[in-house]
């Protein structure tokens, strides 16, 4: 992998782009970010822990105090059928970004069934030392919740911006997210509370996936606040308890009620963080079958035999 610097004012902060053989070029999101208020002295940090014999990387990355956000597009390598496109945030806790894990390992699993995805390394919110509570952070929320919601925004822009490029339809482009990274994909749908002006215009997705999302405690009041219905699916494990399946039950239960269409799934099995399934219980390693099979239910994968 080969280091690149990128000046910011005061600030140089360094990254590294993926260079690995299955994985496509890291690219920054913004063109300029001038104005972030999301910057850590020193630039981000990353972690490694050993990759799972399953995982499609070979590796597993934890990236923190990321102030440049970036992203990479994995295209389609199946047969492609219908052209759909999807960003994916992987979860963290806002404090991490498990780029490989709930990225790029369920990106290159989902291009060769014919999706493409863009893996998004968004902005993230450290956790102050010796803090009290989780959520205390070095960043107020109502600072960083409008600019890491911009990252997703922009994220689903630019995959619909690049539409023709990549062979997708860009009435279909979606956003899915784990944990964390569900909570930002429920905030880029529907929190039009933090959405920039710009954003009111542009940057909607046509459908939403939440896996074993984190829902923190605005969640009732986004979702009861929705004005603009799209298909939602989610999913979690019967063992999450750090984010326990009850608050999907009730979030399913309030877009029901607002005729919202909404698929849920509890397994079993399944403690948080299970990614794409593997060892977690036989049914819950099927979630992935069965986002494939909601798409053609939405009519927005073509069917399969």
């Amino acid at each position: 992998m080969t280091p690149y610097c990128l000046s910011i004012p005061g600030i140089l902060v360094t990254a590294l782009t993926l260079q690995a053989a299955a994985l496509p070029e890291e690219r920054l999101l913004w063109k300029e970010l001038a104005d972030n208020p999301i910057v850590y002295p020193g630039g981000e940090r990353m972690r490694t822990r050993a990759a799972e014999p399953w995982a499609p990387t070979g590796q597993c990355r934890a990236f923190s105090r990321v102030s440049v956000p970036t992203y990479a597009i994995h295209r389609a390598r199946g047969e492609v059928t219908g052209g759909v496109g999807l960003v994916l945030c992987p979860g963290g806790g806002y404090r991490d970004v498990w780029l490989d894990w709930e990225g790029h390992d369920i990106a290159l699993w989902l291009a060769e069934r014919g999706i493409t995805s863009l893996v998004l390394k968004y902005r993230t919110n450290e956790r102050i030392p010796g803090a009290a509570t989780y959520f205390e952070r070095v960043f107020d929320w109502d600072i960083y919740l409008p600019e890491v919601v911009s990252d997703a925004k922009e994220a689903i822009r630019i995959l619909r911006e690049q539409a023709g490029e990549l062979n997708l339809d860009p009435r279909k482009i979606g956003v899915a997210g784990f944990s964390a990274g569900g909570n930002l994909a429920l905030r880029a749908a529907f929190d039009e509370a933090n959405w920039k002006p710009v954003y009111r215009r542009q940057g909607h997705p046509d459908f939403l996936g939440l896996f074993y999302p984190s829902l923190r405690r605005d969640y009732r009041d986004i979702a009861r606040g929705i004005e603009r219905s799209l298909p939602v699916f989610i999913f979690n494990g019967g063992q999450d308890n750090v984010t326990p399946p009850t608050g999907c039950l009730d979030l399913y239960r309030i877009l029901t009620e607002k005729e919202i269409p909404a698929e849920l799934h509890i397994y079993s099995k399944g403690k948080h963080g299970f990614a794409m399934g593997e060892g977690a219980g036989r049914s819950a390693a099927g979630w992935k079958k069965s986002f494939l099979a909601w798409l053609e239910d939405q009519e927005l994968l073509e069917k399969r035999n």
